[in-house]
């Protein structure tokens, strides 16, 4: 996701490449992730291919735009991926072994 983000040539193919993979992400990141790379796909599509060469030629102002919000959606939807996670996250499975020593302690300092 980082080398579609920060790379020398961002292609708009290259989004094609994470549909498969965004959708896998879990947990309350999914939330965030599934809107912001939605938004990534529509603000490419509205501006490429069919005005590719304005934008390329030109620098047609409202494509620009287009574009400029496109690279925002991506590098959110990255700090999005890459965000450490919380205490709850991490635990996972462990959670429940956790909060049983945790009852025991709270048991023991009484």
């Amino acid at each position: 996701m980082a080398l579609v983000a920060f790379g020398k040539v961002f292609s708009p193919q290259f989004l094609i490449w994470l549909i498969p993979l965004v959708p896998l992400v879990r947990g309350r990141r999914s939330l965030a992730a599934l809107p912001l790379f939605a938004a990534a796909l529509v603000l490419t599509q509205l501006w490429f291919p069919y005005h590719y060469w304005e934008l390329v030629l030109r620098f047609a102002w409202p494509y620009s735009w287009l574009l400029l919000g496109r690279d925002l959606a991506v590098v959110a939807l990255l700090f999005v991926l890459v965000w450490p996670r919380s205490q709850h996250e991490l635990l996972g499975e462990n959670r429940s072994r956790l909060e049983a020593l945790q009852r025991v302690r709270a048991q023991v300092e009484l």
